[in-house]
């Protein structure tokens, strides 16, 4: 067992991308159904692959219009750029109630994508956790690092790959002291 002392500082850094009606199809329906809510439970990064799974809830109405543009594979949910990625996208619907649904994601070929966590471990490196929630026209991401380094060109990557109708918000830099404290069950009890 490690010795307190022997345990390194990870790094917490927060920030939201916030989306304007008509600047994406996922987060349309966010704005529509102003009680649709998705939060990930996981997100496993490497150097040109991602596996999620997210947890939805919101009315019916909102669930079955979220299956029909967000299980699409022929777009990818997590672009943030212009042109899209050339990856392929595979979903699995893990568990499905009429006010909820959870998801399985596997996309490959992130390499050729812009996306929060390609971007984000292409700069860090691996040891990267994630947690995101999408809620109104905002997507909200929180990213523990085990890296001590500046932000700042990180940032302005992601800041340089955002398409029309999307903004970058930074939050909160710091320690991850108070994770514990922050967290909350993704999945419904």
């Amino acid at each position: 067992m490690a010795s307190q002392s022997s345990v390194f500082a990870v790094k917490e850094f927060e920030f939201n991308i916030q989306f304007t009606v008509g600047a994406d199809p996922v987060m349309d329906l966010f704005h529509e159904y102003p009680t649709l809510r998705l939060r990930n439970a996981t997100c496993t990064v490497t150097e040109n692959a991602m596996w999620r799974i997210d947890h939805v809830d919101g009315p019916t109405d909102a669930i079955t219009a979220f299956d029909a543009v967000f299980l699409d594979e022929e777009r990818c949910n997590e672009c943030l750029d212009e042109h899209c990625c050339s990856g392929t996208r595979e979903y699995a619907v893990l568990d499905r109630r009429p006010a909820a649904s959870t998801v399985y994601t596997y996309h490959a070929q992130t390499d050729r994508c812009c996306t929060v966590p390609a971007v984000v471990t292409d700069y860090i490196g691996a040891g990267v956790v994630f947690e995101s929630e999408r809620s109104g026209g905002t997507y909200r991401w929180r990213v523990l690092s085990p890296v001590e380094t500046s932000l700042d060109p990180l940032f302005d990557r992601l800041e340089s790959t955002l398409r029309t109708g999307l903004q970058l918000d930074i939050g909160h830099l710091g320690s991850a002291d108070l994770w514990r404290n922050k967290t909350q069950s993704v999945f419904p009890h």
